[in-house]
This record gives C-alpha cells, sequence and structure tokens, in this order.
C-alpha cells in the first residue's frame, strides 16, 4: 500500500539524519558503473527490454496487492493517520542494518512509537566518561540538531510524519548512557 518511490526517497534522507551516509557505496559505484557503461555500449536493446521488464514487475506488484481484502483494509484507514506509514519507514530501514556509522558507532536498530522515531547505537571504544560529559553532549546535540533541521526535502518529510520528533539513544555494553530527543522546534522554523 505505501509507495515504494516515497520510501526510496525517505530512507536516504533518514540514514543521513542518523549519521550514515552511503560513501562506501560511492566508491564502489564508479568500477561497477564502468562495467555497465562497457556491457551498455554492447548491448543497446538491453535498456529498453530492462525497462519493459522492470514496468511490467511494477504492475504485477500493483495487481498482486490490489486484493479485495487488502482494499477492505484500506477503506478502513483514516484520511490522517500516520502509523502504517511510519512503520513501513521503520521496516525499511530496518532491512539495512547494522549500519557502522563510524569507527565507534554501529546503528543498530529503529523504531517508532507515539510518532516519534528512535535511532538505538551501539558505542565501542568510547569511554562512558567521555559520552556522559557535557561536551561531548553537547557536540551530539549540535550535530543531531544539524541533521534533523537540514532544509533537505525528504528530512522536512520525515519530521512532518514524526511530529513528536527523533530519539536518539546511545549503548555502551546494552546499557543505556545517552539519549537526546529532536523536536521540530529546536529547528526554529
Amino acid at each position: 500500500m505505501i509507495k515504494k518511490t516515497m520510501l526510496a526517497a525517505l530512507v536516504p534522507a533518514m540514514l543521513v539524519m542518523g549519521g550514515c551516509d552511503d560513501a562506501s557505496k560511492e566508491k564502489a559505484a564508479p568500477v561497477a558503473d564502468q562495467s555497465n557503461e562497457q556491457s551498455a555500449a554492447t548491448q543497446p536493446n538491453a535498456n529498453k527490454d530492462q525497462e519493459t521488464n522492470d514496468v511490467d514487475k511494477k504492475l504485477k506488484a500493483i495487481q498482486d496487492q490490489s486484493t479485495p481484502e487488502k482494499i477492505e483494509q484500506f477503506n478502513k484507514l483514516q484520511d490522517n493517520d500516520t502509523q502504517k506509514f511510519q512503520q513501513a519507514v521503520v521496516l525499511e530501514i530496518k532491512k539495512k542494518l547494522p549500519l557502522l556509522v563510524d569507527e565507534a558507532t554501529l546503528m543498530s536498530d529503529v523504531s517508532a512509537e507515539n510518532n516519534a522515531f528512535t535511532y538505538k547505537y551501539i558505542v565501542k571504544g568510547i569511554p562512558i566518561n567521555v559520552i556522559e560529559s557535557h561536551e561531548w553532549q553537547e557536540t551530539m546535540k549540535k550535530t543531531i540538531t544539524s541533521s534533523y533541521c537540514s532544509d533537505d526535502a525528504r528530512v522536512t518529510v520525515f519530521r512532518n510524519l514524526f511530529p513528536e520528533g527523533v530519539i536518539y539513544n546511545y549503548y555502551v555494553s546494552e546499557k543505556l548512557i545517552y539519549t537526546y530527543k529532536a523536536l521540530p522546534s529546536v529547528c526554529g522554523k
């Protein structure tokens, strides 16, 4: 029911807000692009055939999800109920986890509850007293707020989808050490 294109647009924004980027994928992309260019040059009709197959697959997926039961479920939804879409976003991101954010931080889980989105990070190699320090926490607040308040259209949609904000939880040895909740009000917009 949830448009895959909307999810595809939101998931990268969620990962960026969560401190992840696709830099490692970008490094691998030039090699893949070169081999794709070579094969595309030798097979000019292959792209058209592939596009036709992709359209056929998308059409079949739409037809398959249009069962009477699913249509009935759709008709029971309230117009402004975002819970289904929130859960679809969570499920899409969970498919990409775990993600190594940096040398010391692993995004291990995400969830949504009460119109708020939650990240769970596992931290290794940073002493607990550093994470608990005022300097570290202020630096994290600034970094998170900068990403959360981005003018990127996908991030704006995400903020609107989760109006109660985003919760960032940092764990060391399964013990919650630091939490920060970014609310739309921190953006001053």
